[in-house]
């Protein structure tokens, strides 16, 4: 019987640390930075600052013109997801972003993906295409 409960206890103190193991978020705290692909095909600086607080993060995404709040943003375990939104200086019109990734050591590795607004410009078939780069910890 005391055998019995030993193996349960040892069992669910196994599984309690690899479910806080998973369930812990990536520290992402600080200030990350890369290249993005713009419109023409150049390359374009972007920088990303990340306050970790349990499982949600705050911040902020740096360009060349603008600084936007990260919206809805999270990390759980090694995965970081966060919405930014964009106002076009012209017309007024809005464009969501979405970030998804995955953090690994000093790299993230962002997935960005177009959500609603207005059509993209280019061709009339262009499609809101998923960008993939990758940011390094300064």
């Amino acid at each position: 019987m005391i055998r019995v409960m030993l193996r349960r206890l040892a069992l669910w103190i196994a599984g309690f640390a690899i479910g806080a193991t998973i369930m812990s978020a990536a520290d992402v705290t600080g200030l990350w930075v890369g290249q993005t692909t713009g419109r023409r095909g150049e390359k374009e600086d972007v920088a990303f600052q990340f306050k970790l607080n349990g499982t949600a993060i705050t911040g902020k995404m740096f360009g060349d013109e603008f600084d936007l709040p990260l919206e809805e943003a999270s990390v759980t375990g090694e995965q970081i997801r966060f919405i930014v939104t964009t106002t076009n200086y012209y017309s007024g019109s809005q464009v969501k972003f979405v970030f998804t990734g995955s953090v690994k050591g000093n790299e993230i590795e962002l997935t960005r993906s177009r959500v609603g607004g207005p059509p993209a410009e280019g061709p009339p078939n262009r499609q809101n295409l998923k960008q993939t780069f990758t940011i390094k910890r300064l």
